[in-house]
């Protein structure tokens, strides 16, 4: 019983520690890139922070959070801790993680994060730059990369889970970190087909 305990409050510390080197991270890029708060609503050159902090702590990211949480608390996963605020706090250390590094390494290579929605016509077109958009990123002269921040970040996340869910190991986190590539390039087909992404 006390080595459960031990191994509980081990795995919150380290826990707590990969989400305060993430939001460090974070704030670091963050403070070097903005001079003042008041600077952040007005300049042109601090979409890039923006575009950090939305996708850190924006609505999509707590409902992804709170959700996911919620369905492993009604699944019984086994992957880490087994309270709500343990399954919650563990989905937002890998979320800060993959954005941090996403975002961090987006600014060091002059990569856009933002998606870029078609303003074409026609299935074949809308479908072609929903996998364009998912596998690439549009640099800063608007060529077009490999989306390395992104992979980098799916799976710098995706690898944080290892500290608290035992039961995986680092097969299973690259198999279902390139799956989940293919379901966001579906995702991105649907949202084109459908409209949404404008």
């Amino acid at each position: 019983m006390l080595d459960s305990r031990v191994k509980s409050s081990r795995g919150r510390t380290i826990q707590c520690c990969i989400l305060a080197t993430a939001l460090a991270a974070g704030a670091g890029t963050a403070s070097a890139q903005s001079p003042s708060a008041q600077s952040l609503q007005v300049r042109p050159e601090n979409v890039r922070l923006n575009n950090y902090l939305h996708d850190l702590a924006g609505p999509g990211a707590f409902i992804s959070m709170i959700g996911g949480g919620l369905v492993d608390q009604i699944r019984k996963t086994k992957n880490g801790p087994d309270d709500l605020s343990g399954r919650i706090g563990t989905r937002a250390i890998q979320r800060s993680v993959d954005v941090s590094v996403r975002h961090g390494l987006a600014a060091l290579m002059h990569h856009s994060t933002d998606y870029q929605p078609c303003h074409c016509h026609g299935f074949g077109r809308k479908v072609g730059h929903a996998l364009l958009e998912s596998f690439t990123d549009r640099r800063d002269d608007g060529s077009r990369a490999l989306a390395i921040p992104r992979f980098a970040g799916s799976y710098a996340g995706s690898f944080t889970t290892l500290a608290w869910n035992h039961n995986r190991n680092a097969g299973d986190v690259l198999l279902g970190t390139t799956m989940s590539f293919g379901f966001s390039a579906l995702f991105n087909v649907a949202k084109e087909l459908s409209g949404l992404a404008h």
